[in-house]
């Protein structure tokens, strides 16, 4: 007994630590913004250092966040459905993220420091590689992003059958789960860095409310 205890005290101190310095990678993530693709090409170059750290630290977080709610689905019973749905859905999620944070954090600024960029035809080739970088990070971002709000969907169809704080959790994981999930297929979410700031800052509030819900029963 004093074992599950320590392990639900564990889970909300690295959901809530971890949810909030997922928060703060993402307020810090850098941005560019160039009239054309050699000033693109200059600023990629100098956050390349910057924007390494950064998602490293992200995925620290995303791996993290993982953990605690995985421990909330053990605690739950691995023998519900719709737990392990959701644990099935939300995993496979992160895993996906990350591929989007590499392309974007380790991939892209790779290929620009391995080519040249001096005349125009290795401009229009830098110009073509960072196409095919955003469309590799909008589409793992935009598979990742249904998958994790899948997630949290069937975790919180399973908290919707209890009464009390178990099902306003649900409440707010059916809120954190579907806003993001329907945009997205309604093409009316961009994934770009404010739009995956927005979806962040709801998926904070469900790691939170999870936080509380351990927290409350241990």
């Amino acid at each position: 007994m004093h074992q599950e205890l320590n392990s639900r005290r564990i889970a909300v101190g690295i959901l809530v630590g971890a949810t909030l310095v997922e928060v703060l990678g993402m307020a810090h993530h850098p941005t560019v913004h160039a009239p054309d693709i050699a000033a693109a090409v200059q600023q990629l170059a100098q956050l390349a250092r910057l924007s390494g750290w950064v998602h490293g630290v992200i995925f620290a977080a995303m791996l993290c966040i993982a953990y605690g709610l995985l421990e909330f689905t053990r605690q739950r019973g691995w023998s519900r459905p719709w737990m392990r749905a959701g644990s099935i859905a939300y995993a496979t999620g992160v895993l996906v993220m990350i591929g989007a944070g590499l392309t974007s954090g380790f991939i892209l600024p790779g290929l620009i420091a391995l080519t040249p960029h001096v005349s125009a035809l290795d401009l229009a080739i830098n110009g073509q590689l960072l196409l095919l970088c955003r469309v590799l990070n909008q589409s793992c971002a935009n598979v990742a992003t249904v998958l994790i709000c899948a997630g949290i969907l069937c975790w919180s169809v399973d908290l919707l059958r209890e009464r009390g704080s178990a099902r306003l959790v649900g409440i707010v994981g059916l809120t954190a789960g579907a806003i993001p999930a329907v945009l997205l297929i309604c093409g009316n979410l961009v994934l770009d860095v404010h739009g995956m700031s927005a979806v962040v800052w709801l998926q904070a509030l469900w790691n939170v409310a999870v936080a509380a819900l351990l927290w409350r029963r241990a």
